[in-house]
């Protein structure tokens, strides 16, 4: 029987918070965790300077743009955004695991019963291969 995948809090823990705050014409990044705090100009200044001291991947961001009802939206679309990619990985996590126990099943049975077309379970057939 195949595992079950990790839970997503795990891997939203790997990335310590990083509280972004507007001030006056300047953002200011701290991480607690870290003990660590970046200054820029822009948001996307400041973002790469948070992400070349992270490295790739979520960054755990919080904002305080100085408007609450901005600040609630940008985190619910942040929140739905992340779980959208953990859900993502979830979903490939598990259909390789059901490609390699449904190996007497057509592309076009499997491409029904995973919700994708037989020619991409054709790809992900090929690219499970040895050789692939």
């Amino acid at each position: 029987m195949p595992r079950p995948v990790s839970s997503p809090g795990a891997a939203e823990r790997a990335s310590p918070r990083v509280l972004v705050t507007r001030v006056g014409a300047v953002w200011r990044a701290d991480i607690p965790d870290l003990r660590a705090q970046r200054r820029a100009r822009t948001l996307h200044a400041l973002d790469r300077r948070i992400r070349e001291m992270l490295g790739p991947g979520w960054v755990d961001y919080q904002f305080r743009t100085g408007d609450p009802v901005l600040d609630r939206l940008v985190g619910g679309v942040r929140a739905s955004r992340r779980a959208a990619q953990l859900a993502e990985e979830q979903a490939r996590e598990l259909t390789a695991q059901a490609l390699t126990l449904a190996t007497d099943l057509s592309q076009r049975d499997l491409g029904v019963l995973l919700q994708l077309s037989h020619q991409r379970i054709h790809q992900l057939r090929r690219e499970a291969e040895p050789d692939g």
